[in-house]
């Protein structure tokens, strides 16, 4: 293993149309020692497109997000790696996403199925940067996670993710946290950590250096904070600041990006469903924040009721 400093033992894992800049940043405020881009096309760097600009990381976060690269071919994932290694943390291959439209191109967890092409992607990333990681499913259509190991220690990986279940599986069932694990390399955990007892129990059953976060944190950062359970007005706060970040970034735009945050900022909350409804609706900023400045200062009273 190359001689590098893990970043942290729990961090923000990479989703596409979340793990953006905005977000990264209320997370990595919010204790999250490290984060992920969300997953760029190899291809798409070296053919220069402006909009991978928006995906890497920004220069104030270099030191704690690493750039996820996907791509079947060896000589495209090597040759990106290059361009970019030096404005994140390290390169990681996305050898884990299971959406239909990447997989057909033989990426993401597509890899999976032909362990012999694995591992020449696998070898040609490692021979092109200093260091790098791969975060994989446990197999294709079955657990083949000891292999994959196997590989990827073999290959000189610096340090593994895996999500605890195969790419057949998509998101359905349980994910796994105990798993082949002999601990060659740091191995991080991935996949239905939503609590802080989550984190907890994923290290003990898999003997893991740390955990990934994804979907957990959606809307919920605070899941980085031992035992955090938000006020009304920390939550309040949280939801203003993501939307000035997200304006700063796309503009008005924002609006409609924070939609996908929604349900996670007012789970469990009173009239959830009627304020979603609501701001699904509203297309600027300002209007925004000044709805959610209404309902969170009624929440709880006898004037929530009237309001919806």
């Amino acid at each position: 293993m190359n001689d590098f400093k893990l970043p942290g033992r729990i961090g923000l894992a990479p989703m596409a149309g979340i793990t953006d800049y905005p977000f990264r940043k209320i997370c990595l405020e919010l204790g999250a020692e490290f984060a992920f881009t969300e997953m760029i096309s190899a291809k798409s760097i070296l053919m220069n497109l402006k909009i991978n600009r928006r995906y890497l990381p920004k220069p104030e976060e270099k030191n704690k997000v690493i750039i996820q690269l996907f791509g079947s071919d060896p000589f495209e994932i090597a040759e990106a790696a290059k361009i970019v290694e030096e404005l994140g943390l390290w390169v990681d291959l996305n050898a884990g996403c299971p959406v239909t439209k990447v997989v057909k191109r033989g990426a993401g967890s597509g890899l999976l199925r032909d362990m012999e092409h694995f591992r020449k992607v696998i070898r040609a990333l490692r021979g092109a940067v200093k260091r790098c990681s791969v975060k994989t499913r446990l197999g294709w259509d079955k657990d083949e996670f000891e292999r994959i190991y196997s590989i990827l220690v073999e290959e000189g990986v610096d340090v593994i993710f895996v999500h605890g279940r195969t790419a057949k599986q998509m998101y359905a069932g349980r994910a796994k946290w105990k798993i082949y694990n002999p601990g060659v390399v740091p191995l991080y955990i991935s996949g239905d950590v939503y609590t802080w007892d989550d984190v907890k129990i994923a290290i003990e059953q898999s003997g893991a250096t740390g955990v990934i976060v994804a979907r957990g944190a959606i809307g919920n950062p605070w899941i980085f904070v031992r035992g955090k359970s938000p006020t009304t007005e920390e939550r309040l706060a949280v939801v203003k600041r993501h939307l000035d970040y997200l304006y700063e970034e796309y503009g008005n735009y924002g609006a409609v990006i924070f939609r996908k945050f929604v349900a996670g900022y007012t789970r469990n909350l009173p009239y959830a469903r009627e304020i979603r409804e609501k701001v699904m609706k509203v297309k600027t900023v300002d209007e925004l924040k000044r709805e959610f400045e209404f309902y969170f200062y009624f929440l709880n009273t006898e004037n929530l009721r009237t309001a919806f």
